[in-house]
C-alpha cells in the first residue's frame, strides 16, 4: 500500500515544526514558492520527488521517514524486536543494516520502483529435515539451470549469480565477531547480509545456508544465524544440509572419488573448486556415503602443501572484511536518483559514502576541467 497525499502532507508539517520553522522560511530554503508549498500542505497539489528530497534534507530527516509506507511498521518492528538489550554488537550492527536497507526498499516500492518479485520458490519435499535440505537445493539447482556444475569460485561472482537468477539481494558487511549471517523476507524483497569478518569459505557457507531459509520459507521477516553450526533445530538442519547439497553436489563428489579416489591431490582439487572447508567437505563426502567415518576423520586431518595451497587460496584471503552492497537494490536507486525521484543522500547511505563526495563523483566533469585535461594530454614535440 502507497503512501496517501495526507499522511505525507502531515509528516512534513511535524517535521516543520519540529525544526521550529515557518512554511515560508521552508519554501525559500529550498526553492519552492511559498504558495506552491502552501497548495501541498493543504492537499491541492502533490508534492515532486525533488522537493520531497530537498525538503528531508533541510529539515534534518530522512526521506525514507517521509515516505515510508502507513504500512511498513510490520517487519522494521520485527528487527528492531531483535536488537534488544543484550544483544551483541555484531547483531545490533546487523540488524541496523538490515533496517536500513529495508527503508531503501520502501522508499523505492512507495517511490514507484518496487523489486522484482521473480524469486523461484521451490516446494519443500517431504522427508526428514536433511532430506527435505537435500531436495530443496536439487530442485532449486535444477530451476536455475545449474544442473551439477560448479558455482562461480569468487564470492562476488557467486552473490551475483543468485541476484540475477533468484532477484535475492545479497550483502556482505564486516561485523564483529558474533554473527554469521542474517536474512530477511518482505513482500518481493529478500535480503542475505553475511559477515565477512570470517574465511571465505564460511562466508560462502553461510551465504547459501541463508539462501536455503529463503527457499524453505523459513524468514517471513527476519532470521539471524550468530553461528550457522551452532543450533540443531529441525529449521538449521534442514538449511545446513541445503548449503551442503547446494554447494557440493553428490554427484560431483561421487565422481571425483570414483575416478580419483580419496588423497591429498583429489581432496585439494575439490577444495579448490566448490571453496569449501576441510571440514565442509569431510562431512559432505561421509554424509553421502562416499567415505566412511575414518575416511572422513582421516580427510578433516590432511595438511599438506596441496592442501594448503590448493586453488583460490590466494583470493580467499583477501575476501576477509569485503563489503558488498546489493546490486539490484543499488541498480534500483541509481535509476531512482538519475531519475530525480531520490536525492543523493539516500544512495550515499546505501553504499557508505559521504553525500557530498559522492555528488562529486557521480556529477559529469565540468567544460573547463575537461578542457585542462585534454590540453595536458597533448603530446609536447
Amino acid at each position: 500500500m502507497t503512501l496517501s497525499h495526507e499522511i505525507l502532507a502531515q509528516r512534513v508539517r511535524e517535521s516543520i515544526a519540529a525544526a521550529s520553522l515557518t512554511q515560508q522560511e521552508l519554501a525559500e530554503a529550498v526553492g519552492i514558492s511559498p504558495s506552491a508549498l502552501s497548495r501541498a500542505l493543504a492537499g491541492k497539489r502533490n508534492f515532486k520527488s525533488l522537493e520531497i528530497a530537498l525538503i528531508a534534507d533541510h529539515l534534518g530527516v530522512s526521506v525514507e521517514d517521509l515516505l515510508e509506507s502507513e504500512t511498513a511498521t510490520g517487519s522494521e518492528a520485527k528487527i528492531a524486536a531483535r536488537a534488544q538489550e543484550g544483544a551483541s554488537p555484531a547483531i545490533r550492527t546487523a540488524i541496523d543494516r538490515a533496517d536500513l536497507l529495508l527503508r531503501h526498499d520502501r522508499l523505492l516500492t512507495d517511490l514507484g520502483a518496487p523489486a522484482d518479485g521473480g524469486f523461484m520458490d521451490v516446494a519443500i519435499p517431504d522427508g526428514a529435515p536433511h532430506e527435505q535440505g537435500e531436495g530443496l537445493a536439487r530442485a532449486l539447482r535444477d530451476r536455475m539451470g545449474l544442473g551439477f556444475d560448479d558455482l562461480p569460485a569468487e564470492l562476488d561472482a557467486f552473490a551475483a549469480l543468485l541476484e540475477q537468477k533468484l532477484g535475492v539481494n545479497v550483502a556482505f558487511e564486516s561485523f564483529q565477531e558474533g554473527l554469521d549471517g542474517l536474512c530477511v523476507s518482505r513482500d518481493a524483497f529478500r535480503l542475505i547480509l553475511v559477515s565477512s569478518r570470517v574465511a571465505a569459505t564460511r562466508q560462502r557457507y553461510t551465504l547459501a545456508h541463508e539462501l536455503g531459509h529463503l527457499v524453505a520459507g523459513d524468514s517471513q521477516d527476519i532470521k539471524v544465524d550468530e553461528n550457522v553450526w551452532g543450533v540443531r533445530t529441525p529449521m538449521e538442519t534442514r538449511a545446513n544440509a541445503f548449503a551442503a547439497a547446494f554447494l557440493m553436489p553428490a554427484e560431483t563428489l561421487r565422481e571425483t572419488v570414483r575416478e580419483e579416489g580419496i588423497n591429498d591431490a583429489s581432496v585439494a582439487k575439490l577444495l579448490g573448486r566448490l571453496r569449501v572447508s576441510l571440514d565442509a567437505l569431510s562431512f559432505r563426502l561421509h554424509n553421502i556415503g562416499a567415505v566412511n567415518a575414518e575416511g572422513r576423520d582421516r580427510i578433516r586431518a590432511m595438511s599438506s602443501n596441496a592442501i594448503y595451497l590448493r586453488a583460490g587460496r590466494a583470493s580467499d584471503l583477501q575476501a576477509r572484511n569485503d563489503r558488498r552492497v546489493p546490486m539490484p537494490l543499488l541498480s534500483r536507486s541509481m535509476k531512482s536518483f538519475v531519475h530525480g525521484d531520490i536525492g543523493v543522500r539516500p544512495l550515499a547511505d546505501l553504499v557508505g559514502m559521504d553525500p557530498g563526495e559522492l555528488l562529486e563523483e557521480l556529477s559529469p566533469p565540468s567544460k573547463v576541467a575537461s578542457n585542462a585535461a585534454s590540453e595536458e594530454m597533448i603530446p609536447v614535440l
